[in-house]
């Protein structure tokens, strides 16, 4: 059985590799790296989520937004992966300051986790990426970690699920074990929905004992 399963699944790989090069996705992803920034700009700020502690770049409905956002959370395109980041830094670089100016230190950036299982059937969590870009571009300006928010169980896929049900799917999923003793932490995820996942993601990081904890979001 573990052999046959084996060989579907190269059959598999081998097939994706073949419509790939016959009609390669690279050529959307071409299209978007081509945009002009001031085009890219004029999809900032249009997100219907005016919220405190809540900071969200694009609109979903936008097909251009929707194509970057599938390529980077399901095909992990680096180019992409960079350009996005480049936005989300300016923004979080006037978060923080606000945040150091009132509070006295910086926040922390925390990418919104996967279980285990998720992580491994994708091969990569797509905002542990991003904030590894957003990293590279502020050095020392963000302090950045990847272990303090943990999924620590396994839950439904939320796609078709309303706010209730996705409330109670991700019930105490999410465990910090860390000393967040007064700290502020910004969450960063792909897409702000019924925002379930900040919630418990807040939930979590409150136990631990964090004072604040803001959402950043490429789109809702």
């Amino acid at each position: 059985m573990f052999m046959l399963k084996s060989v579907i699944n190269w059959i598999k790989k081998i097939l994706e590799i073949i419509v790939n090069a016959l009609a390669p996705e690279d050529i959307k992803i071409k299209k978007l790296l081509e945009l002009p920034t001031e085009t890219m700009r004029n999809l900032l700020a249009k997100s219907p989520v005016y919220s405190k502690d809540i900071f969200v770049l694009f609109d979903y409905n936008n097909k251009i937004v929707k194509l970057i956002i599938k390529f980077i959370k399901y095909k992990n395109n680096a180019a992409l992966r960079k350009r996005v980041a480049v936005y989300l830094n300016e923004e979080l670089m006037d978060i923080s300051s606000e945040i150091a100016l009132f509070e006295g230190t910086l926040p922390l950036l925390v990418p919104m986790p996967m279980s285990r299982k998720e992580k491994r059937k994708r091969g990569f969590n797509q905002c542990e990426e991003l904030c590894g870009e957003i990293k590279k571009l502020s050095g020392d300006n963000m302090e950045v970690s990847y272990n303090t928010l943990k999924k620590v169980r396994e839950t439904k896929r939320q796609t078709k699920l309303n706010r209730e049900e996705r409330m109670k799917n991700l019930k105490k999923s999410m465990h910090s074990d860390k000393n967040l003793k007064n700290r502020t932490i910004i969450i960063l995820d792909d897409v702000y929905t019924t925002g379930a996942s900040l919630l418990e993601a807040r939930r979590a990081l409150v136990s631990a004992g964090a004072k604040r904890v803001v959402g950043l979001f490429i789109a809702h």
